[in-house]
């Protein structure tokens, strides 16, 4: 197929050269990618964190108090003020999120007695997973149809929350915060990073590989063809043309045992 070593050498050198290219390509994409998501999801483990903060905060003080209350969605009346527990008020912020372009959220339950807490498929299959593997779990999925990132973690029953709750038991799981982060932003900057990526790669590659071609032309397949040359002259009878070098690699060899051969023949010729 190649008849020159040049030709061989070169195909090579292609070929390694691309298999490495490639290699470092799906690594550093794949790190790429991780390191994203993993950005996203470090986002959703601080929105739950200062959430469950709030939750405790609010629930060691036995809820919040609101002036002029509307409807009946509140544990205790007073007068002009209404009381609202934990669950009420981030039933409240999470319909106040519902739209935001950073993040929305949803307190879910496995019972719930309102329909804004209730789970959907995703956080139902959570919620039977948290029975199991127990309160430190969390559990995210990256939906790339709908460019979200779900992220569910429970919520553990605490002291404060008998009161408002007899029938749960402290330490136990009474349901989760679900977190729900867009993730357009990632998927346009792994994009814009796999095109730059490519370009500079591609380059890089194109640059190294006739780096590499230029200088073993004129290492190797020059020096090889001018020996060539000489040796035909030789064997033509042509010995005033000294194939002698000071190279000291294997065509340094080469070439001094042509130069006693052709001194060799110049002395029988003689």
């Amino acid at each position: 197929m190649f008849k020159s070593i040049q030709a061989k050498v070169n195909a090579i050198i292609t070929v390694v050269l691309v298999l490495v290219f490639l290699f470092f390509s799906f690594f550093l994409d794949a790190k790429l990618r991780e390191n994203a998501w993993q950005q996203k999801i470090k986002q959703a483990q601080l929105l739950y964190q200062q959430l469950s903060f709030l939750k405790t905060y609010i629930g060691k003080h036995r809820g919040i108090w609101i002036k002029n209350p509307k409807g009946d969605d509140f544990i205790l009346k007073e007068g002009n003020f209404g009381r609202k527990n934990t669950s009420i008020v981030l039933g409240d912020l999470s319909e106040q999120a519902v739209g935001n372009d950073m993040y929305n959220f949803k307190v879910v339950s496995p019972n719930p007695i309102k329909k804004r807490n209730k789970a959907d498929a995703f956080e139902t299959q959570a919620l039977m997973q948290f029975k199991t593997k127990g309160t430190d779990t969390e559990i995210y999925k990256i939906d790339k149809k709908d460019k979200v990132l779900r992220y569910i973690k429970p919520m553990v029953t605490k002291e404060f929350c008998i009161k408002c709750h007899p029938e749960y038991t402290v330490g136990d799981i009474n349901g989760g915060i679900s977190i729900t982060i867009p993730i357009q932003d990632t998927l346009k900057e792994i994009r814009s990073s796999r095109i730059y990526f490519g370009i500079f790669g591609i380059s890089t590659l194109i640059i190294v590989l006739v780096s590499l071609i230029l200088i073993l032309s004129n290492i190797v397949t020059k020096p090889i063809k001018q020996l060539t040359d000489r040796a035909e002259k030789i064997s033509t009878g042509d010995i005033s043309i000294s194939t002698a070098t000071e190279r000291e690699d294997e065509i340094g060899a080469l070439s001094n045992a042509i130069e006693r051969l052709r001194i060799s023949i110049k002395k029988l010729m003689k």
